[in-house]
Formats: structure tokens, C-alpha cells, sequence
């Protein structure tokens, strides 16, 4: 599978994702955010287009995606003050 570098277009998604998720913060659990985004990936993953992309390709995308936002996650918690 070819890899894809980061367009700028992709962090703005991110960051309009990450508005929409925050406006919701105060009604829903953490948990809850994670059952509802959860549910998001999983119609996204099947409105691939079979022609092009596999459901293993999908798989691997979303798995490398979730490794990165964790790593980049953890990084900026431990930027903040308090850290040990």
C-alpha cells in the first residue's frame, strides 16, 4: 500500500472534526465520543470503494491512523505543565 503524506486539507479536517467533538463534550462521556466516532469509522470503512481499496487496506489505514493520533496525543500531554 502507498502511503500518503499529510496535506494541509487533512488537519483542517481534523480540526473541524475536533470543533464538532468539543461542542459535544459537555453532553456526552468520553467514552460516548469514542462509541459515536467508533460508529463514524465503521460506515466510513464500508463506503470505500471495493474497486480501489480492500477491506484489509481499510483496516490498515485506520489502524496506522489510530497509532499516529495516539503518539501525537500523548506528545502534547506531555508538553503540559505537570508532567512527570
Amino acid at each position: 500500500m502507498k502511503l500518503q503524506t499529510v496535506r494541509s486539507a487533512h488537519e483542517v479536517a481534523y480540526q473541524d472534526l475536533a470543533t464538532l467533538l468539543r461542542k459535544h463534550a459537555t453532553d456526552l462521556s468520553a467514552i460516548e465520543m469514542l462509541a459515536v466516532a467508533a460508529n463514524m469509522l465503521g460506515k466510513l470503512v464500508a463506503m470505500q470503494d471495493q474497486r480501489t481499496t480492500t477491506p484489509e487496506q481499510a483496516m490498515e489505514i485506520v489502524a496506522r491512523n489510530m497509532a499516529l493520533g495516539n503518539t501525537q496525543a500523548v506528545a502534547e500531554l506531555m508538553k503540559s505543565e505537570g508532567a512527570a
